[in-house]
C-alpha cells in the first residue's frame, strides 16, 4: 500500500505494509511510478521524499508471495514493468530523496540508488540478497557497477551479503547518517534544499545522468527477462522462495 502526503511544497510517498516489511508488489511500484509522473507535472510540488512505515524496514524489495515470480512466461512482462518503474524514478525531474527508516533490500536497494539523495540512521542495512533465494542478480549488478564499480558490485551481488549504513556511506551510496528519529525530518530539509536549485538545471542534469546509464539498464532488463524465462532458473527461484518462507515461518512459530 502506498500513502501520499503533502508537506507544503513537498510530496511524501510512504510505503505502508509493515506486516510484509513494506515489500512492494507490482501494483505498488506502478502506484509510485504514477505518483511521481503526476508530481512531475504539478507546479505546486517541487520535490518528493519516499519512505517506509515502521522502524524495521524501508522496503524488503519485491513481494515474494507474488505467484508470477516463478512463472517463466511472466518473466518478460515483469521485467518490462520493473524497467518502466526504474526509468520512471530516473525521469522524475525534481529532487527525489530516500528517507531510509529501515533496511533496503533487493529491488528497493536498486531503486534507492537511482534516487538523488539518501538519508538513513546507523541501524539501516542494505543488500542484494536475490542470490540467496535462487534468483540471478542481473539488474542489481548493473546498477551497482555504475554506482561503485564492477569489482565491488561482483562481491555484493554474488555473496548476497548485507552492508551496514557506515559501509554504504564510505562507498558513496549513502549521503547522510542521522539519528533514527531525525531521518524523515532531515530528508524533508534536503528535499527543500535541492528544490532551491535552478529547476531547469536540476532537471537537465538528472535527465543526462539517466541517459548515460539507460543503455546499460535496458541491456540488464533484456538479459534478466531472458534468464528468468529459463526452466532451470524457475526451479531455482521456486526452491529459494520456498526455503525463504519455510525459514520465516520457523522463526515466527
Amino acid at each position: 500500500m502506498l500513502e501520499l502526503e503533502k508537506h507544503g511544497r513537498l510530496l511524501v510517498l510512504r510505503l505502508n505494509n509493515p506486516a510484509k516489511l513494506n515489500a512492494w508488489s507490482g501494483a505498488v511500484r506502478e502506484d509510485i511510478r504514477k505518483a511521481l509522473a503526476s508530481a512531475d507535472k504539478d507546479p505546486q510540488i517541487v520535490a518528493a521524499v519516499i519512505t517506509g512505515t515502521g522502524e524495521r524496514s524501508f522496503c524488503a524489495g519485491a513481494d515474494l508471495s507474488d505467484p508470477t515470480m516463478s512463472i517463466p512466461s511472466a518473466a518478460a512482462g515483469r521485467m518490462t514493468a520493473f524497467q518502466d518503474f526504474y526509468v520512471g524514478i530516473q525521469s522524475f525531474r525534481k529532487p527525489l530523496v530516500a528517507a531510509l527508516n529501515g533496511f533496503a533490500l533487493g529491488s528497493a536497494f536498486q531503486a534507492v540508488l537511482l534516487m538523488d539523495y539518501r538519508v538513513a540512521h546507523a541501524g539501516v542495512r542494505f543488500g542484494l540478497p536475490e542470490i540467496n533465494s535462487g534468483m540471478p542478480c542481473i539488474t542489481g549488478s548493473a546498477i551497482l557497477s555504475w554506482s561503485v564499480g564492477p569489482m565491488l558490485a561482483r562481491s555484493i551481488a554474488v555473496s548476497g551479503r548485507f552492508m551496514e549504513a557506515q559501509e554504504a556511506s564510505s562507498l558513496g551510496m549513502l549521503e547522510e547518517i542521522v539519528p533514527a528519529e531525525a531521518v524523515e525530518e532531515r530528508s524533508l530539509q534536503v528535499a527543500d534544499e535541492l528544490a532551491a536549485k535552478s529547476p531547469e538545471a536540476f532537471a537537465e542534469t538528472k535527465l543526462w545522468l539517466r541517459d548515460l546509464t539507460l543503455p546499460a539498464l535496458e541491456a540488464a532488463f533484456a538479459r534478466a527477462a531472458e534468464v528468468r524465462a529459463k526452466e532451470e532458473i524457475t526451479r531455482s527461484v521456486k526452491s529459494g522462495i520456498s526455503g525463504f518462507f519455510a525459514g520465516h515461518n520457523a522463526r515466527n512459530a
